[in-house]
């Protein structure tokens, strides 16, 4: 369940100020965190604009645009949310379980966050951990949402002294470099510290290091006056404070805050001019209106270059030839030798006649038997094979059949998907680099009035002149000519068909 309890939505890695907006962004996704979102040089970015009372404001691809240094890389072409995008969140919830939350403010945390466990996705991890006077791990990551939900009903509270800061960085601690990109700590508690060997200051400056933002539900019934080191941390981190006057209200701000972050915006660039490096770059995102801007840590992927390419080709093509002329050297000595000595003639199969029978004592036969022993019949001759015959290779056995490449030079025969069935039957799509097919607009192909066609579901790429698709792990499936692909590429030559959704596409060279 992302970021469990957000009472006003999203916090990034990085804040820009201007006018009466505000502007965060962070994390950025480059297709390296999963095989089914966009590939670099696609990006993904989680940006955030908020007016100056921190109410979301709605934001157009058009006023985004990405920068390295003073050189353009990219207008966003889409803008999608956190849920539909599909990312995932991991995300602790930290609760006050000493003895000032006993009674009504233990109650309220159970029931109400109790009814929140189904709303986890399969891509989000949660982990629930209490404090007071010691620290414990009630449900870590990865448990199911039985066990979640079951153990949070088991909690109560105990101690007579609250380590909150302690606590707070021992769930700081289990977050410090975990994947996924996304991370979130929030604390529902009275901001009361009782015997921690750690500060307010240690929290704010571990969490500022780490980029995790500390989003604080703060619950009182005698001391108001603590709340203020919850609204602290929260302010400092890029995180939101609420106060919950009662269960209800509490119920409100978790409700509100899954909604604020489900519906954060994911911006989507397509960059040019970025290099695929594998090195982290730090990009500025720009929102035209006030021209405001502020930065993006992008870790891109190293992808080799078509020169790096071609050089291991090259080497290839070199080792290759080496051994191609050794063996021809050797061969060429064999027959030179064959010319000078004689040639060898086959021997001739021989005949080897068995050994002579041992003729038997006819006189004792005939004075035990009173007759003549019948005469033994000597055995057929043995044939014995000859050395060459007897060393006669097996038949050989039919080859496999190889699926070859068709090339399409594309100066001359461009490929192209023509559309013969679906919603846009009677196109034709030509294929000069990556062609991404989906039903969002971040596609290079949209086709979004067809609701069985994944958000990413194929990518058709035309490389060194050769054609492959492949599926990006899209919901019902990628087919060539019937057959349903797997998790590999594969080639494309003129006249395949292609079936993603209810298109069908026919492969044609230009």
């Amino acid at each position: 369940m992302a970021a469990l309890l957000l009472a006003a939505g999203w916090a990034g890695a990085a804040w820009g100020q201007a006018g009466t907006h505000t502007l965060s962004a962070g994390p950025a996704y480059t297709g390296k965190e999963a095989k089914d979102v966009p590939q670099f040089p696609r990006i993904d970015v989680v940006v955030r604009l908020r007016d100056g009372a921190g109410v979301p404001q709605p934001l157009r691809a058009a006023d985004l645009k990405l920068y390295s240094g003073n050189t353009e890389l990219g207008a966003a072409n889409s803008v999608r949310s956190f849920a539909e995008a599909g990312y995932g969140v991991k995300s602790i919830l930290a609760l006050d379980m000493s003895g000032s939350m006993k009674g009504g403010p233990l109650a309220a945390i159970r029931s109400t966050i109790a009814r929140f466990v189904d709303q986890a996705r399969d891509q989000d991890r949660v982990e629930v951990l209490t404090f007071a006077n010691d620290t414990q791990v009630e449900v870590p990551f990865g448990a199911d949402k039985a066990t979640l939900a079951q153990r949070l009903q088991q909690v109560n509270s105990r101690g007579t002294e609250t380590h909150l800061y302690d606590g707070l960085m021992d769930a700081l601690a289990q977050l410090e470099g975990a994947p996924p990109v996304c991370r979130r700590l929030t604390v529902i508690s009275d901001g009361h510290d009782e015997g921690s060997q750690h500060t307010i200051d240690d929290v704010i400056r571990t969490a500022v290091a780490a980029k995790v933002p500390i989003d604080s539900i703060g619950m009182t019934r005698s001391h108001p006056e603590y709340l203020e080191f919850l609204a602290r941390i929260s302010q400092a981190t890029g995180g939101s404070y609420a106060q919950a006057q009662s269960p209800q209200e509490l119920d409100g701000l978790i409700e509100q805050g899954i909604q604020a972050m489900r519906a954060t915006p994911v911006a989507a660039f397509k960059v040019n001019g970025l290099a695929s490096d594998g090195k982290p770059h730090t990009l500025d995102l720009r929102w035209q209106p006030e021209k405001l801007t502020v930065a993006v840590q992008v870790q891109v992927p190293l992808i080799a270059s078509p020169w790096a390419i071609w050089g291991w080709v090259l080497a290839g093509c070199f080792v290759l030839g080496a051994v191609l002329l050794v063996v021809s050297r050797r061969r060429a000595q064999r027959e030179a030798v064959a010319a000078v000595e004689p040639p060898r003639r086959a021997p001739t199969p021989q005949f080897v006649e068995p050994p002579a029978p041992v003729e038997p004592n006819r006189a004792v036969f005939a004075a035990a038997e009173g007759n003549k022993p019948a005469q033994a019949t000597p055995p057929a001759r043995a044939y014995v094979p000859t050395a060459i015959e007897a060393e006669r290779p097996a038949e050989p056995r039919a080859r496999a059949k190889t699926r070859m490449a068709a090339f399409f030079d594309p100066a001359q025969n461009l490929p192209k998907l023509e559309a013969i069935a679906g919603p846009v039957a009677g196109q034709s799509f030509a294929v000069s680099g990556e062609l991404l097919i989906g039903a969002l607009e971040g596609n290079d192909l949209a086709i979004s009035d067809d609701p069985t066609l994944s958000g990413f579901h194929a990518r058709v790429r035309l490389a060194d002149q050769v054609l492959t698709i492949e599926d990006t792990r899209s919901t019902n499936g990628t087919f060539v000519n019937g057959v349903r692909l797997g998790q590999d590429r594969k080639l494309l030559k003129p006249g395949d068909e292609i079936r993603v959704g209810r298109s069908v596409f026919r492969v044609r060279s230009g």
